[in-house]
């Protein structure tokens, strides 16, 4: 049985989903991917310039709505009619519409096609539609790591907190197996599993991945312990680095060492492993 650290959740937070983001009181998994994956000082410098969502990200919260909270879909999306931007009245039918939808985030009919296809594939799979559709949906969650002295934030795709169980659901490229497993190394997803089992005390995890091109395939995939206590190693190591960057305003480059105070940069030799 896994001893948990020590967390503790903070049940009176402000964040919500509109704010959830812009946030900068507390630390998510993605923001300690930049600090550690890239650099201290490119955490620094995204938490300072915050960037407008990618395509990609935009599709993909699409995605999770449409099949998580298909309810609230037409409150927070539009699609896009086409716009002969070349013609007078196109101008103005668009002028029309992007007025009339300022506060909705506006996807276009090739990409609502493709969310379409994509949901109705995960709801025709017994399994993932079960596992999706019992618990909190996007179900924002803070607490205080007190190991480290740090406030964090994360969002749960699905919370089945009776079972246990938490719920991610993922695109990909490839779902099988194998294939998935390479995002699973990139992307550290297992960082982020035991990040959040860590923080509700959860006992499984899954993600529902699928792919995002036709004939769009499925898989499900448990993260297990072994992964689990790596990714307990690295995100304690994450917020360790984050704590001394924050309590001391030292924010390197690549290529420092963070306990060594402001050290002399450490040069990588670069050899023939990374082809």
């Amino acid at each position: 049985m896994y001893t948990y650290k020590r967390m503790k959740l903070i049940e009176n937070h402000n964040l919500t989903h509109d704010n959830y983001y812009q946030d900068t009181e507390y630390v998510s998994n993605s923001m300690l991917n930049n600090l550690t994956g890239k650099s201290p000082e490119y955490f620094r410098f995204a938490l300072d310039n915050p960037q407008p969502s990618t395509p990609a990200m935009k599709f993909g919260s699409a995605l999770h709505m449409n099949v998580l909270q298909p309810e609230e879909f037409n409150k927070h999306y539009i699609v896009s009619p086409k716009f002969d931007k070349r013609t007078k009245q196109g101008k103005a039918d668009y002028a029309e519409f992007t007025n009339n939808n300022m506060f909705k985030t506006v996807i276009s009919e090739q990409d609502y096609h493709l969310i379409e296809q994509m949901t109705q594939k995960i709801m025709r799979d017994s399994d993932a539609k079960l596992m999706l559709s019992n618990g909190l949906k996007e179900h924002i969650i803070a607490w205080e790591n007190e190991e480290f002295d740090v406030k964090c934030r994360g969002m749960l795709d699905v919370y089945n907190k009776d079972a246990g169980i938490i719920v991610d659901l993922k695109t990909t490229q490839d779902s099988s197996y194998y294939g998935f497993a390479s995002s699973v190394r990139k992307f550290k997803y297992y960082k982020q599993a035991a990040f959040y089992m860590d923080a509700v005390r959860a006992e499984e995890f899954y993600i529902v991945a699928i792919e995002k091109t036709p004939p769009f395939s499925l898989n499900i995939i448990q993260i297990g312990d072994d992964l689990l206590d790596r990714g307990r190693e690295m995100y304690s190591r994450d917020l360790e680095i984050y704590k001394y960057c924050l309590d001391n305003d030292y924010w390197p480059s690549q290529g420092f060492d963070y306990l060594d105070k402001k050290s002399e940069r450490s040069i990588h030799i670069m050899n023939e492993d990374i082809l």
